[in-house]
C-alpha cells in the first residue's frame, strides 16, 4: 500500500454512518473520508440498506472517482478478493503496531518513526512487506536511528541496553595513559566520555537477567586495574526507564 489511493485500487472501508441511499464511509488505510452510493452496491443490498450494513463494519470496495471524498463501489469484486485484502489489512495493522512497539522499546521518538513508517511504506509497499524482507536477510533502507529496530526484527531477540556511569581517578603523572588502559580492561562495553573524567558505559544483551551485573562486572575490573596503579574509581548504575 503507498500512501496515496489510486483509481481501481481496493481499499478497506471502515462503515460510519449509513442513509436511505448512501454510506458514508472512512478508508482505514489511508484515514481519508470515502462514500458508497446505493447505485455501487449490489442488488440484495439494497433491499434494506441499514439492515445490510452496521457502523464499524469493515468492507472491501474499488475506487472509481477521487474528489474531496473517495467513491467507491463495491460490484465486481469476488469472495476471494475480498478476503485477500482483508488479509493483508490485517497483516498491515500487526507489523505497524509491532514495529511501533520496537521503536517505542528503543525510545525512538514517535515523529521519527511515523516518518520512517511513511518512507518504508513509499518504498516497499507496506510495513509487512518490508518487515518480511528483513526477516527474510535483506538489507533494506532503514534510517540510522531504527539500526537496532531493524536488529530485533531480523534476529528475532529483543536487545536490552545497560548503562552506568564511571569515574576514574589518577594524580599520577601519566594519569591519562592509565585511565586509558583501564578503559581497556572494558569487555563488550561501550565507553563514551562525559567530561571530568567520568565515563558513560553501555552494554547491550540478550538477556536483561544478567545484564546489570555484567555491566558491573566490567566496570568493577577497570576499578581494579586503576586501584593497582595507586589510583581510584568509583561506578554506579543509570536506572533504567
Amino acid at each position: 500500500m503507498g500512501e496515496k489511493v489510486e483509481i481501481g485500487e481496493l481499499v478497506v472501508a471502515e462503515v460510519k454512518e449509513i442513509y436511505s441511499s448512501s454510506v458514508e464511509l472512512n478508508l482505514a488505510e489511508y484515514n481519508l473520508k470515502g462514500f458508497l452510493n446505493v447505485s455501487n452496491i449490489p442488488g440484495l443490498w439494497i433491499r434494506d440498506l441499514k439492515k445490510s450494513m452496521k457502523k464499524g463494519q469493515l468492507i472491501v470496495g474499488k475506487v472509481i472517482k477521487i474528489d474531496h471524498t473517495v467513491e467507491l463501489s463495491l460490484k465486481g469484486i469476488s469472495k476471494y478478493e475480498k478476503e485477500r485484502k482483508l488479509k493483508e489489512y490485517s497483516l498491515e495493522l500487526k507489523s505497524v503496531k509491532l514495529f511501533n512497539k520496537v521503536c517505542a522499546e528503543n525510545k525512538i521518538k514517535n515523529k521519527l518513526v511515523q516518518e520512517e513508517l511513511s518512507k518504508l511504506r513509499d518504498k516497499y509497499g507496506s510495513i509487512y512487506e518490508s518487515l518480511e524482507k528483513i526477516r527474510g536477510g535483506e538489507e533494506i533502507d532503514l534510517g540510522k536511528e531504527f539500526a537496532e529496530v531493524g536488529t530485533r526484527f531480523k534476529t528475532g531477540v529483543k536487545t536490552y541496553e545497560f548503562k552506568g556511569e564511571l569515574e576514574l581517578h589518577s594524580n599520577l603523572g601519566n594519569g591519562v595513559d592509565l585511565i586509558k588502559q583501564s578503559l581497556l580492561e572494558l569487555k563488550g562495553v561501550e565507553a563514551i566520555y562525559i567530561g571530568n573524567t567520568k565515563f558513560l558505559l553501555k552494554l547491550k544483551t540478550t538477556n536483561p537477567k544478567k545484564g546489570e551485573k555484567n555491566l558491573v562486572k566490567e566496570a568493577e575490573k577497570a576499578i581494579s586495574k586503576i586501584k593497582s596503579s595507586s589510583g581510584s574509581g568509583e561506578f554506579k548504575l543509570i536506572n533504567q526507564k
